[in-house]
């Protein structure tokens, strides 16, 4: 069996979704992997590396609060005894384990889940103030102390969060492995199943996000995002890609004045400000000779990406994505 079939089938297991045959299947498989051997370790180094085969299972794995079902009670009671003997096993058993853990969700702590179960948006309004908008069928979960010293909440799903501002007590949202901190903001959330990867996009401030090296925790992989600013997660390889939002909108308050973007014989480095300042997104001329290119248009009422276009036609120009960064390239006028 490959580490993918493992993975759909673990996972169709736990949510009460496989035939007897595939039941079966799965236990034959656990059951055919290498006899046990014996590490040369002495007590104190397999205590030692018992609690922290712990310590990592305690932080990746999700606090729930359901009841759990007599299936996943037996594959967490078989973890937990496959754990306890983790220094007798090969690597392969290793693997094996590691896999069957990022599944299980044990009762960790007592605390409060909301499910949206409707059919449209809802509105989850939390201690501090932040208002929750949880998709159909997402879930968020957060400690009953939440607030008290500390604002941190659980995300299954996509949700949009408009963040109160707390300076002493950042905002964080886990969503698997995926950490998203911030003080006071609006940002969204999104999963995408199909591609396993999931996406945090800034509507408003600055988001911090990253992700925790369990051997190294003082460093975090991560980017800081600003308004139509978006990172994209793998959940498999655990990279983040920054990038930019599909549909920018304007990030100033209130309605911007049509001339704003009406522009007659304007230098191309003007109008490349003047996006710069709306969208709050860089764009970069590449060739210092298109910066005195003469634009007149009339770019109100427009998305970013048609305003784009119509700035690189008339130039003869062309523009590429790169990050959080737009490159406008052409030979000059």
């Amino acid at each position: 069996m490959t580490q993918q079939e493992f993975n759909k089938l673990s996972r169709r297991y736990l949510e009460g979704q496989t035939t007897q045959e595939e039941e079966t299947y799965l236990m034959e498989w656990f059951g055919a992997q290498p006899p046990l051997v014996q590490a040369d370790l002495t007590g104190s180094q397999k205590n030692a590396l018992q609690k922290q085969i712990w310590k990592k299972i305690h932080t990746r794995i999700r606090p729930r609060w359901r009841v759990l079902s007599n299936q996943t009670a037996w594959i967490c009671g078989l973890a937990a005894c496959m754990v306890a003997g983790l220094f007798w096993f090969t690597d392969l058993r290793l693997f094996a384990v590691r896999q069957l853990v990022s599944f299980i969700e044990p009762t960790m702590q007592e605390g409060i889940e909301v499910t949206n179960t409707t059919q449209s948006d809802q509105q989850v309004k939390l201690e501090d103030g932040t208002v929750v908008l949880l998709r159909q069928n997402s879930s968020l979960v957060y400690d009953k102390s939440f607030n008290v010293s500390k604002r941190v909440v659980y995300l299954k799903g996509e949700a949009f969060f408009k963040v109160k501002r707390d300076v002493t007590k950042p905002f964080v949202v886990h969503t698997g492995d995926l950490v998203t901190e911030v003080l006071g903001t609006s940002f969204r959330i999104r999963p995408n199943p199909k591609t396993n990867q999931i996406e945090v996009s800034v509507a408003t401030g600055r988001v911090s996000v990253y992700t925790e090296k369990d051997d190294r925790p003082a460093e975090r992989n991560g980017h800081i995002l600003t308004p139509n600013q978006r990172v994209i997660f793998d959940v498999a390889s655990k990279n983040i890609t920054p990038g930019i939002v599909e549909a920018p909108v304007p990030i100033t308050s209130g309605a911007a004045p049509a001339q704003i973007l009406l522009f007659n014989n304007v230098s191309l480095d003007a109008v490349m400000t003047a996006l710069s300042q709306r969208y709050g997104i860089e764009f970069v001329i590449a060739n210092p000779k298109s910066r005195d290119c003469r634009i007149t248009a009339d770019l109100n009422g427009l998305s970013m990406y048609t305003q784009l276009d119509l700035i690189c036609k008339s130039i003869d120009a062309t523009y590429q994505k790169r990050g959080t960064v737009i490159f406008i390239d052409g030979d000059g006028c």
